[in-house]
């Protein structure tokens, strides 16, 4: 993608030379980034990608627990002792077109940023850095959504902060996205010739278009304080036309920035279900099609520390927290689930122009360039002197 010039010098530009630390790691992470981009891998799947990277962490010092928590994928990397617990966390699972979401960067910014780290955290009296490898964050496969069943046992561990990132269309600071909860809904009726016997079914799929259309039709009944997306789809609406179907299924997608209200809707929608079945002389039941997903929990401690950095390295057009919570929510994560138990901290790399969509073709391409690289290099040194400043900050001011 052919960049303006004045979006190529706010990608590449930096107020401030990288610390010595981090320049020290720089060929190996954009070999890593180049590595993981090459190697794209669904979720759940993601065996060369996790070799690579744990192979890397433990060359600069980690001690890692492969198959964290009986998961293929995943990895718990260690350097340092005692309190505070910081987490970062890696991604380097792809969509079917690829790094599309570019998890590349995000893969190999984790790594560069705990290799940079390694010695000033065996300086400090006291404090550990876990880098935490995370499976299938775009919810494929076995290990969907992992950060699910992570974040308790990394709060359970004692672990107080993480920070994390995503490559964007902006440099911005902070910890928002929408709660996800994802299901079938199945309409059980009878099957019946629709010429030969037609009293003897029960139609599934008009209680399906029924659930449908009053699914769709509630979102104009909710309130105006929250954000709200509701969203489906019929799976399964019979086999032939001249077959009453006696099964139906829909999936249905409900998000929100708030909890407790997406946990109503929910309610609402499962007591609307039920309803419509009993109109229609049919049962029904509901799965989960994936592990919820909370909203994101903002932190102004991490934010705030998140942000004197990035102001620091790349000047005012850093998008400024305050500026950030004022905007809509955008998509889903499972750091919210992680947000929820611990205090979370993010940055918005700049890896394109303003607009670069996510999950597409461009957002792939752009996630590769020169440009997007160094880009990638000052977010590690963003995040390298932030997670030194919270420890800083936890060990008195020192």
């Amino acid at each position: 993608m052919e960049l303006l010039a004045e979006e190529e010098k706010q990608i590449v530009s930096r107020n401030l030379p990288l610390p010595e630390s981090v320049s020290k790691v720089k060929n190996d992470v954009l070999e890593m980034s180049a590595f993981i981009h090459a190697n794209p891998e669904l979720g759940s799947e993601e065996f060369k990608c996790s070799a690579k990277l744990v192979g890397a962490l433990k060359k600069w010092g980690f001690q890692v627990e492969e198959n964290y928590l009986g998961m293929k994928t995943a990895f718990l990397a260690k350097v340092g002792k005692g309190e505070p617990k910081v987490a970062v966390f890696a991604e380097y699972d792809a969509l079917p077109i690829g790094h599309a979401c570019g998890h590349n960067i995000l893969g190999s910014w984790a790594f560069g940023v705990g290799a940079s780290l390694v010695e000033e955290v065996m300086k400090l009296k006291s404090g550990t850095l876990y880098i935490v490898g995370s499976p299938a964050e775009e919810g494929r496969g076995e290990y969907a959504s992992s950060k699910v069943v992570i974040a308790p046992e990394l709060a359970k561990d004692g672990v107080k902060a993480v920070f994390t990132t995503h490559p964007v269309d902006e440099w911005e600071v902070g910890n928002y996205s929408l709660g996800i909860m994802r299901y079938s809904f199945v309409f059980h009726g009878r099957d019946a010739h629709a010429a030969v016997s037609p009293e003897k079914g029960i139609n599934a799929l008009d209680a399906a278009v029924d659930f449908y259309t009053n699914f769709r039709m509630m979102f104009g009944l909710l309130s105006r304080k929250h954000q709200i997306v509701l969203s489906a789809i019929i799976k399964d609406g019979g086999s032939a036309p001249n077959v009453i179907p006696g099964r139906a299924e829909l999936w249905v997608d409900m998000r929100s920035e708030d909890d407790g209200f997406l946990q109503g809707i929910f309610k609402r929608t499962i007591e609307m279900a039920k309803n419509i079945a009993t109109v229609h002389s049919c049962t029904f039941d509901y799965k989960p099609l994936a592990p919820e997903m909370k909203p994101r929990k903002r932190n102004d401690l991490l934010d705030s520390i998140y942000y004197e950095n990035a102001t620091k390295y790349v000047g005012n057009i850093v998008v400024s927290p305050k500026e950030f919570y004022e905007r809509p929510p955008r998509a889903s994560s499972d750091v919210g689930n992680v947000s929820q138990l611990i205090p979370t901290g993010h940055l918005g790399i700049k890896i394109g122009p303003v607009g670069l969509a996510g999950h597409s073709e461009n957002l792939r391409d752009s996630a590769i360039t020169p440009q997007a690289q160094e880009a990638l290099m000052t977010g590690i040194a963003i995040a390298h002197d932030s997670i030194l400043q919270y420890f800083r900050v936890k060990d008195g001011g020192k």
